[in-house]
């Protein structure tokens, strides 16, 4: 079962930042989840909220700050405490892809908004996996996800052959995993049954859980089969895996 570092290590390190996941690489870690909106100019950034206040000293919309504002924010306002400043600032997808070449898959996640605002940002992670398949093997480094089914069906579209996974927090999402043509379900670990995971196997489904914190629940999705789970806390789950491997 592999494990996906959650935001780089959020239980660990500043989330969503290269030095964060670069804390989650020195515990392990060789996957990734990360979160992806657009900066003002339309660059891709790492980032999960709409907004840069909880972690960051800084107010407003990531979407009205330029990437290179963002880069030069302080983003260690919340988690655990981490007393270096560098690499803590909201990265471009660019920067943290090319500072962290030993992993070997990313899950991007794109978190959505108004209807234009999605176009925009389907347009740009499709532009942005084209450029990479010239130095990269893009369908096996990156799997695009979202809890929006638009934004997958669209970036489909341009990139027909492209890996993208559903994240869904409903029991039964067969029906949007069908419809996007999605080869990825990525869902949170209460909502999964064991009848339903081995049905979509059979299917080629892979299956990913978010966020797994708990060790007792690592334990029942490897015996169940999950293909990975997305924790906060590398330092924990990593050995644990390997431990239930041996």
């Amino acid at each position: 079962m592999i494990v996906y570092g959650h935001r780089g290590a959020r239980g660990e390190a500043p989330e969503n930042t290269i030095a964060g996941c670069q804390h989650a690489l020195s515990r392990g870690v060789n996957h990734l989840e990360i979160d992806l909106r657009l900066a003002a100019d339309g660059k891709l950034v790492v980032a999960h909220d709409a907004t840069v206040n909880r972690t960051t000293d800084e107010r407003g919309k990531v979407g009205s700050f330029s990437a290179a504002e963002l880069s030069r924010m302080d983003a260690r306002a919340d988690g655990t405490p981490w007393p270096n400043k560098r690499r803590t600032g909201i990265p471009t997808l660019d920067a943290l892809v090319k500072a962290l070449p030993q992993i070997n898959h990313w899950q991007l996640e794109l978190k959505s908004g108004s209807e234009r605002y999605n176009a925009a940002l389907a347009d740009a992670v499709a532009a942005w996996l084209d450029r990479a398949e010239q130095t990269v093997k893009v369908d096996q480094r990156f799997t695009v996800t979202s809890l929006e089914p638009t934004l997958l069906t669209e970036v489909k579209r341009q990139r027909p052959q492209q890996s993208i996974g559903f994240v869904s927090t409903i029991v039964e999402p067969e029906m949007i995993l069908a419809a996007c043509g999605c080869d990825t379900l990525v869902a949170h670990w209460s909502t999964l049954r064991e009848r339903q995971l081995n049905t979509l196997k059979r299917r080629g489904i892979q299956v990913s859980c978010w966020t797994v914190n708990d060790a007792s629940v690592i334990k029942q999705l490897y015996e169940m089969g999950v293909d990975s789970v997305i924790t906060d806390y590398p330092s924990m789950a990593v050995p644990l895996v390997a431990a239930l491997e041996r």
